[in-house]
């Protein structure tokens, strides 16, 4: 299987370039955007199978997470891509809303490398190294 191709939506830039690296390091490409209304366009604008996982912050200025996934799933719902909610929230309340909003999965931040391992294998299918 080829590595997947990882869609970033983060506003710090630290946490997108920290994220970047171990995607690097698990020989996944990735391409980042700094707001849900970013990441909104973006995936209007791209081929249905450009993006094989959204890793999606919930805080960021512009448009939040969850709007930006909302959008998504109810109007661009002809895309396969999962999204996966980091945030440093870990309330149940929290995580209850991203699943209301149709979230494919939750991690809490900081994604530590295993995590994000995890995750590329559960939504991908992919076995990074």
């Amino acid at each position: 299987m080829d590595p997947p191709h990882v869609l970033i939506v983060e506003d710090t830039a630290m946490c997108a370039k920290l994220l970047r690296m171990t995607l690097s390091k698990f020989n996944c490409s990735s391409t980042c955007v700094e707001n849900g209304q970013l990441a909104v366009d973006l995936l209007r604008q791209s081929p249905l199978d450009t993006f094989q996982l959204c890793l999606m912050d919930l805080r960021m200025p512009i448009m939040d997470g969850l709007e930006a996934t909302r959008i998504v799933k109810t109007e661009l719902h002809h895309l396969s891509v999962p999204i996966i909610a980091m945030t440093a929230e870990t309330g149940e309340s929290i995580q209850a809303d991203c699943a209301k909003i149709g979230f494919d999965g939750f991690r809490s931040k900081p994604l530590k490398r295993a995590a994000l391992k995890e995750a590329l294998r559960e939504y991908t299918g992919y076995c990074a190294d």
